[in-house]
């Protein structure tokens, strides 16, 4: 009921999206107007992917996330495949969706997005959202083209739109007359392309089809494989190739091996100065930022600090949202995995502030302690924590419900609109709730370590396998939680690592390191952040990565003294 309650606003609304709609929410996207790519949302999506009119094309939608790190680097290829395939607009579209945003959020769940980017093919004329195909997220442009015009052709098969290129292959002939018969059915074309391909599994030829789309009222396009009768006659040896006859005469006016690539290479060559010039224009953002860390380490330094409000404002989007991004109902492994994230938030969150020998308490983190309690309590009552758990089922829409409750009845400690501080990037494409959700590890960790420092059985375990159980099941960037997960069970063994209760905070120090190295010049990376090895020089001029006697009390004193929470004129960033 509260989805179908949330849903009828949008209904009411609903409208059709296209290039250049600017969607509605309050989360930066990763897409502009000036992109080749549909912004959907909440109230677009159904209007525009469950098209009943006759013209409707097929669309292939991109579920992702803003602060999703591969979601970040993988949207420069998705525009390059708007840019591509814009010409195959009658037949196919390419859309997306920001699912970071909480006014999108019942779309996402309808649409089974388990991890992010998701991407589904959907049709021509489908009605729902089971309709759609998965997709992969492919790391290059020619792959994912290829994947979209299988499904495209299979879409055809089946269904035989007569508004869409006749991607069925040329029969046999042995004369240019049944030639002209077999195109009578578009008499307005004045010229007639034939690509003649090696294997039927080729998809040069379709694709082809669809670029020439814009063309149709000049030309009419087929496909034919090279053992047709008119390959002996025109004399080719070589395929792919492109013949193109003038209506009703035998002689080609056009004949040539294909080389579909050939323009994307020139256009690269032709704008590899431009391209040079923006790698210029981010490699001296990144230089700048390093020498100005350098020359003026206190400024520098002033920018990185534990923010409560950040570690808040993380935690009641990981437990609110990302638990129920799916609509799945919680069960079996994934209902232990967060009974244990909320165990381990009441046990380790910290609630205090300490600046050397001056401690201050954090209200709001001791309010949002009681939630955490609250719910961890509410599962355990549906039977989570028991020796027949893995027989619990707990619906997401009820484990919402009780988080808004709780949340109201503790006075509503964690900021929903308040823009993030020290995960503040240098734009709002950069940083956010990743950078939150590291920053809430690391302090959980040096927290934990102080609570059991006395304790002759603490165990450095518990907090971490908590949290990489969290990361497997819930995180939604698919490509960071598979390299975290690979990480701390074979790369770097959670295990065999972490031995020590010291370890408990050395661990994730190391790891941290570990994908800071990994993504340390990417696209992703912030110019105002760079990927150091932390502590950076400007940090902890002292400290040694050789030693880590020098890391140790820097790392308890840093993830100690938390900026408390203030309540400044809130701004909308999307997390409700």
């Amino acid at each position: 009921m509260l989805l179908v309650l949330a849903a009828l606003p949008a209904l009411l609304l609903a409208e059709v999206a296209d290039f250049g709609t600017v969607p509605k929410g309050m989360n930066p996207t990763l897409y502009s107007s000036d992109d080749r790519v549909i912004q959907l949302d909440e109230s677009t999506f159904n209007e525009t992917i469950f098209c009943t009119r006759p013209d409707c094309p097929s669309f292939i939608v991109e579920f992702y996330s803003d602060w999703c790190g591969h979601c970040r680097s993988f949207a420069p290829l998705y525009k390059q495949l708007g840019k591509d395939v814009h010409s195959w607009n009658p037949v196919v579209r390419v859309a997306a969706m920001n699912c970071a945003d909480s006014v999108n959020s019942a779309t996402c769940r309808a649409n089974g997005v388990q991890y992010f980017p998701y991407i589904k093919y959907f049709p021509r004329n489908a009605t729902e959202p089971t309709s759609g195909n998965l997709l992969r997220a492919f790391r290059t442009l020619s792959e994912m083209r290829d994947q979209l015009t299988k499904h495209v052709m299979d879409d055809y098969s089946v269904n035989r739109f007569d508004d869409w290129p006749n991607f069925d292959f040329l029969k046999d002939m042995t004369t240019f007359s049944e030639l002209w018969e077999e195109m009578g059915l578009n008499s307005s074309a004045e010229f007639v392309a034939l690509v003649f391909e090696n294997h039927p599994s080729s998809l040069t030829g379709a694709q082809l089809l669809m670029d020439l789309l814009p063309y149709t009222d000049r030309l009419y396009a087929r496909r034919a494989l090279k053992n047709h009768p008119l390959v002996e006659a025109l004399h080719l040896t070589d395929f792919p190739s492109l013949v193109i006859f003038k209506k009703g005469q035998r002689v080609p006016v056009v004949q040539a091996e294909l080389r579909r690539l050939l323009l994307n290479e020139m256009e690269q060559f032709l704008h590899a100065e431009k391209e040079q010039s923006e790698v210029e224009v981010q490699f001296t953002a990144r230089k700048n930022a390093s020498e100005e860390c350098i020359n003026e380490p206190e400024k520098c330094k002033l920018r990185y600090y534990v923010s409560e409000s950040d570690m808040l404002k993380a935690m009641r989007y990981a437990i609110l949202r990302e638990t129920a991004r799916t609509g799945a109902p919680l069960s079996g492994s994934n209902l232990t995995a967060l009974h244990g994230f909320l165990s381990m938030l009441h046990d380790h969150f910290p609630v205090m502030t300490v600046n050397g020998d001056d401690e201050q308490p954090l209200p709001r983190s001791s309010a949002a302690i009681s939630v955490f309690a609250r719910l961890r309590d509410w599962l355990e009552e549906r039977g989570a924590n028991v020796n027949d758990s893995e027989y619990a089922v707990v619906d997401v829409d009820d484990f919402q419900k009780e988080f808004l409750a709780a949340e109201e009845d503790a006075g509503n400690p964690f900021p929903i609109t308040a823009e993030w501080e020290h995960c503040k990037g240098s734009t709002r494409q950069l940083r956010g709730y990743s950078c939150g959700l590291w920053t809430t590890f690391h302090t959980l960790s040096v927290s934990a370590y102080k609570q059991g420092n006395n304790a002759s059985n603490a165990s450095p375990l518990p907090l971490l396998s908590s949290i990489r159980a969290w990361v497997e099941h819930f995180f939604g960037c698919i490509h960071c939680r598979d390299h975290f997960v690979k990480m701390t069970t074979r790369t770097f063994p959670i295990e065999i690592e972490a031995k020590r209760f010291d370890d408990v905070y050395l661990y994730l120090w190391k790891a941290h390191n570990i994908v800071n190295a990994r993504l340390k010049g990417r696209d992703t990376e912030d110019p105002q952040f760079l990927k150091y090895q932390f502590p950076a020089r400007f940090l902890c001029n002292n400290c040694s990565a050789s030693e880590e006697q020098t890391i140790k009390p820097f790392l308890l004193s840093y993830y100690s003294d938390i900026k408390p929470y203030t309540a400044p004129v809130e701004k909308a960033n999307g997390n409700k």
